[in-house]
């Protein structure tokens, strides 16, 4: 391939080929129309060429009208910016616009990791990076007849040079989970500054109904940003606790009347350090973090579940939520928190909250009431009850899915419960509650969020409204109440529901129990002739084997398509760096970079120094030992005038002086250049410089 600008069409061709495969089939025929141009001759520089550029343009933007719901959507840009991409290569002349051709093609290329995040995708990252590599240095070649062979070498040291680097950075470089924005928020940035908040008033909704979950999941709209004293805990962890419902219509759950009344709320208050440590009989695994809470035109500061004091102008609420004293309209309240993850509350239970606790609405849900009283009529305790139910929903085959909602209408919960089996946490943990109170055990629903967002190794948590959720709470005579999450029993956590540091939980309060025999270890199986089978490892280590394609392709969706923050920490436990965070991989990062180019510096000094000719370093040498006596050469003066000054300043090296310089004068100008004349050149100097 000749021609500089062949190599930067196909690295064009190359970089938006992702996107050409996912966008409507005009662009890539806008695409091809303007790279045709540039094959026009002289036709493209007259004023034909100039309006077919204009017509192809013009048909650009009439399918962005008509292919696209918005002119400024993702992918109604992308198609703009590849016609304009290939229309200016159409007209391309100088050197410079195929530099700013091939910046276009960076911007091209990561455009279309959106569309690929698999392992084709890393694949078609360094063919890019390669023809982009080969692109530049067939420009900055210029015209010169040089062979394609030739870039394709040049462009090969120039990648294997890079690659290290690259790897390194790759490893070290901190990575950021979520928007870049998410970074300004943890340290600091008002948080209405970075977002719109909108119509988002979400502190002052009073009722959760199917499926509002999933719509206020669907928004991107920030909650509270937490900054973790510590390691931050396992996100599946991490409850903000929000509104409590105890009343349920048959369709909705809903907040009692006039429940943001401050008077009613402040009287029931839990206000008294005494009365707070009455009622939160057991702690356990406390958290200290100091929490900052975006405006939400309610009085919600959605402390972590279950606040263990007070906030400044704040107070607890007689079921244990943490609100604010003046509703929370455009301020950001930030404050220290101490919270417990696990815990009993409550000693015990009025008249007026366990007729709460057991409320049914009438000839609703029939179904569900029925179950719960067969329950209560097998099992005779709590704990009992709870177990079964629970094992009705690991063996009924249920699924989580937040974005399902049932047709509204009546008993809802008992087409999910038998029917659907299919829905969200608000049908779930709702249909949950209900089971609960047909079995005559108190239950509520509590609505918050869970998780959140770890922001790039640091100890920051951001919640959004993506993470809403709610969960169940039971009574228990004579323990209180607390926490039964019916999700995680059909939904197992994910694998990448892990903390910076914090060791393994222990399972909840409420556990299922499978019931299943745990198998013999198979070192203690015996064989058929009774004796003690050899033990599993001994047989795998003898039977080493080469790894399996799919087991190679595991570990390279693990450690490359979802290296995050997470991979970083077991690659630095793995260092032997126990808690480290991303300060420390920056420092190691930098470490790493220095330490490599120091090794290429390295490198090169020795490879030029290997290239010194040993008689200019004889010379130099000898030039160095007179200068020391006195008589030092000038950088014009030629080795004959040289010689006639220091017979003149030093007469008594005249005759040393005179072989040496004489001898170098036949070496470097003369024919006497043979191996044994420089070997006596160099004997003599030393020679010299020993007895001078």
């Amino acid at each position: 391939m000749s021609g500089y600008y062949q190599w930067v069409l196909l690295t064009l061709v190359m970089a938006a080929f992702p996107s050409l495969v996912r966008l409507p089939l005009w662009v890539a025929g806008i695409a091809l129309a303007g790279g045709a141009l540039h094959y026009a001759g002289r036709w493209r520089k007259g004023w034909y060429g100039r309006g077919a550029g204009a017509a192809l343009l013009t048909m650009t933007v009439a399918g962005i009208w008509l292919s696209f719901e918005s002119w400024f959507s993702g992918d109604a840009v992308l198609s703009f910016f590849i016609a304009v991409v290939f229309l200016k290569w159409g007209e391309a002349r100088k050197r410079r616009d195929y530099l700013l051709l091939i910046f276009a093609a960076v911007i091209l290329t990561a455009c279309g990791t959106l569309y690929w995040e698999n392992l084709l995708n890393l694949l078609h990252m360094l063919l890019v990076v390669f023809l982009l590599t080969v692109s530049l240095v067939a420009i900055h070649s210029g015209d010169s007849a040089l062979s394609g062979l030739f870039f394709l070498r040049r462009s090969g040291l120039i990648f294997a040079l890079g690659l290290p680097l690259m790897l390194l950075l790759f490893l070290t470089l901190p990575r950021i989970p979520g928007p870049l924005w998410d970074i300004g928020l943890a340290f600091g940035l008002p948080v209405k500054a970075m977002l719109d908040r909108g119509a988002g008033d979400f502190g002052k909704a009073t009722s959760m109904q199917p499926g509002g979950i999933h719509k206020a999941s669907q928004q991107t709209g920030n909650v509270l940003v937490a900054e973790f004293k510590g390691a931050v805990p396992y996100k599946s962890r991490l409850y903000w606790r929000g509104p409590v419902f105890w009343e349920y219509d048959g369709e909705k759950w809903n907040l009692p009347a006039g429940w943001d009344d401050r008077t009613r709320l402040l009287k029931r208050a839990i206000r008294t350090k005494k009365r707070l440590d009455r009622e939160l009989h057991f702690r356990k695994d406390p958290v200290r973090y100091t929490l900052r809470v975006m405006p939400n035109g309610g009085r919600w500061l959605y402390g972590l579940d279950i606040p263990a004091a007070p906030a400044p102008e704040s107070f607890i609420s007689d079921e244990y939520q943490l609100l604010s004293i003046r509703k929370i309209d455009d301020q950001e309240p930030k404050f220290e928190m101490l919270s417990y993850l696990e815990y009993l509350t409550g000693v015990e239970l009025g008249d007026e909250q366990r007729k709460r606790g057991l409320s049914w609405s009438e000839n609703s849900n029939p179904r569900l009431r029925a179950l719960g009283a067969e329950l209560a009529k097998k099992h005779k305790k709590t704990d009992a009850i709870v177990h079964q139910a629970l094992r009705l929903l690991a063996d009924g085959a249920y699924r989580f899915d937040a974005g399902y909602v049932i047709p509204p209408g009546k008993d809802s919960l008992d087409r999910f419960f038998f029917d659907e089996k299919r829905g969200g946490a608000e049908y779930l943990a709702g249909s949950f509650v209900m089971l609960m109170r047909a079995a005559g055990i108190p239950a509520r629903l509590v609505s918050g969020y869970r998780g959140g967002t770890i922001i790039a190794l640091t100890n920051f948590v951001i919640v959004k409204r993506a993470d809403a959720h709610a969960w169940v709470e039971i009574w228990r005579d004579g323990k209180g109440w607390s926490r039964v999450e019916p999700k995680d029993i059909i939904l197992p956590l994910a694998a990448d529901d892990t903390a910076l540091s914090e060791k393994k939980p222990k399972e909840s309060v409420v556990k299922m129990e499978t019931g299943r025999e745990k198998p013999l270890p198979e070192t203690e199986k015996p064989d058929k002739g009774g004796k003690p089978a050899e033990p599993v490892a001994v047989k795998q280590k003898d039977r080493r084997s080469l790894p399996s394609l799919s087991s190679l392709l595991g570990g390279v969706r693990k450690w490359v398509i979802r290296y995050d923050p997470n991979r970083q920490m077991e690659l630095l436990k793995g260092a032997g760096v126990k808690e480290g965070n991303w300060l420390d991989l920056l420092i190691g990062g930098t470490a790493g970079v220095l330490s490599l180019l120091g090794i290429y510096l390295l490198a090169a000094w020795w490879r030029d120094r290997r290239r010194v000719d040993p008689v200019a370093e004889s010379w130099l040498r000898f030039c160095r030992r007179l200068k020391t006596l006195g008589v030092e050469k000038s950088e014009t003066e030629c080795p004959r005038d040289y010689l006639r000054r220091v017979s003149r300043e030093r007469p008594e090296l005249s005759a040393a002086a005179e072989d040496i310089i004489g001898r170098y004068i036949l070496i470097r100008y003369g024919e006497e250049c043979s191996g044994e004349t420089t070997a006596l050149f160099m004997r003599q100097v030393q020679r010299f410089i020993s007895m001078s």
